[in-house]
């Protein structure tokens, strides 16, 4: 995708959040009140997508991306809020690509979602960050030895993606990805990989989806 590379920027801080929970995973170690007004303390990510050249922290086998987190259940809901068909028909896009491997069932929700996905404009558009997603999840809470998502907020850059002129297609490459993270997925070394750290001409594909069965198993 014009070469331009997409890198993560982890940002990880413990931050107390007031959430009403209604229910903690069952099945993981969590020391955690199973009250449903506790206060839960959670962490923050924030994983970016930049056409700049900065390092990326992608690990492990380009056959199968990592994960670092996953939702509870391997049905997830989902909301857009793009503010114009054109880049609702892209999310739409994103959200197909992922359902069509089988491991999740990404559904539309009128309520309070799991993942939300908009655009915005970036105040640093010179800064080349072409996509971003924020995700939150449970201090303490695994399942499958990944931490187990609260919220995910997955954002296009409008201004960014019509600095660097890219198609309908690749900004659905974009979506994709930043939905991939979203999931729990990170970056993967491999070129084959809508994950891999360089925005490019890929999407949803083997890997990624051996990523999500390894992740929800």
């Amino acid at each position: 995708m014009n070469n331009h590379s997409v890198s993560s920027v982890l940002v990880v801080l413990a931050v107390a959040l007031g959430l009403s929970v209604t229910a903690v995973p069952s099945n993981t170690k969590a020391k955690m009140s199973h009250s449903t007004d506790a206060t839960k303390v959670v962490k923050r990510d924030s994983q970016r997508g930049s056409v700049s050249s900065l390092n990326s922290p992608a690990t492990g086998s380009a056959s199968v991306t990592p994960a670092s987190k996953r939702w509870k259940s391997t049905t997830v809901t989902y909301k857009i809020s793009s503010g114009s068909s054109y880049y609702t028909n892209i999310w739409k896009n994103a959200v197909k690509k992922w359902n069509a491997g089988g491991v999740v069932n990404l559904v539309p929700t009128s309520g309070k979602p799991d993942i939300s996905l908009s655009t915005c404009n970036s105040s640093l558009s010179n800064s080349g960050t072409v996509g971003i997603t924020y995700s939150t999840y449970y201090n303490g809470s695994k399942m499958n030895n990944l931490q187990v998502m609260a919220s995910a907020k997955s954002y296009i850059y409008r201004n960014v993606s019509k600095k660097f002129k890219y198609s309908k297609a690749e900004r659905t490459n974009v979506a994709e990805h930043e939905l991939g993270h979203a999931l729990g997925l990170q970056h993967n070394v491999g070129k084959a990989s809508v994950m891999y750290y360089a925005t490019r001409d890929r999407s949803v594909s083997k890997p990624d989806i051996k990523g999500l069965q390894e992740s929800y198993r």
